[in-house]
């Protein structure tokens, strides 16, 4: 059964409100075309215009992976004036994601409100049975595929993950990994090095990557499962060091040299994840037509290539609404056989 549950991971990670008027409405009702004209115009090619400034939801605290994802996007609009709109970036932490879901769950219908989403966030939601599901939010894009690093304070004993697996055998639950929630991609990881290593770690759940490694450097832990972009500066600045990524292939770029936990002997232990983007409930057509193009755009960019991508070592893999749709439920699907199997869902 170890082996089907490395396969069957590997598998998986591996991997409104409002109707807006058209743009012959506007011309009609503005008269002749004044810039502010041309500009609605531009924006109402998919049938939206937008009314008001937009609220990028995070349900994660500030300074983790979705936090930083959320972020850099909105940068990217604003800078390329991919919409006129003015987007701010909310933090909705709790739960593992069940806040913020829960947030945008709210506001049914309103295509003014977007949110971050997460491979392990939607599993996260059935394995602790919240009422906010993927079913009953609306897919919008895929940005990227993202891996994790384990690693350690600069100055910890561990200087290689072999030292710190033979560590936790020794002291079984004494050596602590922070996280983000029980179902999310870290608790995953976690598991996977646990079951086909021997390791003996002990799980400590917190809000958000950030939190994670605020206690890492503080002490309170001894290892932390986070995305590159949540610590590089720390990696960078010689605070924290990196033993080995999750990736099926190294990491390119800083992380070229760090070997994988795949080919320091544990080939079923490999995981990565998606990042995507979902909005609230029944929002129009027109709306999720209009964010997938924005975010289509995002996607193509010099400064998200230059500034995420390769900045933070991910894997740039756009997919529109409908492609989203599939892709996270798909994903979603396996994550859940792979919790069944797990016994985290019953």
């Amino acid at each position: 059964m170890k082996k089907i549950h490395g396969v069957l991971l590997s598998a998986v990670f591996a991997v409104s409100m409002i109707s807006g008027c058209s743009s012959s409405t506007n011309t009609a009702q503005q008269g002749s075309a004044s810039s502010s004209t041309k500009t609605e115009t531009k924006e109402s090619a998919t049938g939206f215009v937008p009314q008001r400034d937009f609220e990028f939801v995070v349900p994660y605290s500030a300074g983790g992976g979705s936090d930083t994802n959320a972020r850099v996007l909105a940068q990217v609009i604003s800078e390329n004036k991919f919409t006129d709109k003015q987007i701010n970036v909310v933090n909705k932490p709790g739960g593992s994601g069940a806040v913020g879901n829960a947030y945008t769950f709210g506001k049914k219908g309103d295509p003014h409100t977007i949110q971050t989403w997460v491979s392990g966030q939607a599993a996260s939601a059935v394995v602790n049975k919240n009422d906010v599901t993927l079913e009953n939010l609306t897919p919008i894009a895929t940005m990227a595929i993202d891996s994790f690093l384990v690693s350690v304070n600069a100055d910890s004993k561990y200087k290689t993950l072999e030292e710190l697996i033979q560590a936790s055998k020794e002291n079984p639950d004494q050596i602590a990994v922070g996280g983000s929630g029980v179902g999310n991609e870290d608790h995953l990881l976690f598991y996977l090095i646990n079951q086909h290593t021997g390791a003996k770690l002990k799980y400590v759940t917190f809000n958000s990557g950030g939190e994670t490694t605020s206690a890492l450097l503080g002490g309170h832990i001894d290892v932390v499962l986070s995305n590159p972009n949540e610590i590089d500066s720390q990696i960078e600045a010689g605070k924290i060091r990196a033993l080995a990524t999750s990736s099926a292939e190294r990491l390119p770029g800083a992380f070229a040299d760090l070997p994988t936990v795949k080919e320091l002997g544990y080939p079923d232990v490999v995981l990565e994840m998606y990042r995507g983007i979902v909005g609230p409930p029944d929002m129009p057509a027109e709306a999720v037509k209009y964010w997938s193009d924005v975010f289509k755009k995002v996607s193509e960019s010099k400064e998200w290539q230059e500034n995420y991508i390769e900045k933070y070592s991910l894997q740039p893999t756009y997919k529109d609404s409908e492609e989203s749709k599939a892709y996270f439920t798909e994903n979603l699907n396996k994550y859940i056989e792979v919790h069944k199997a797990l016994g985290t869902i019953k």
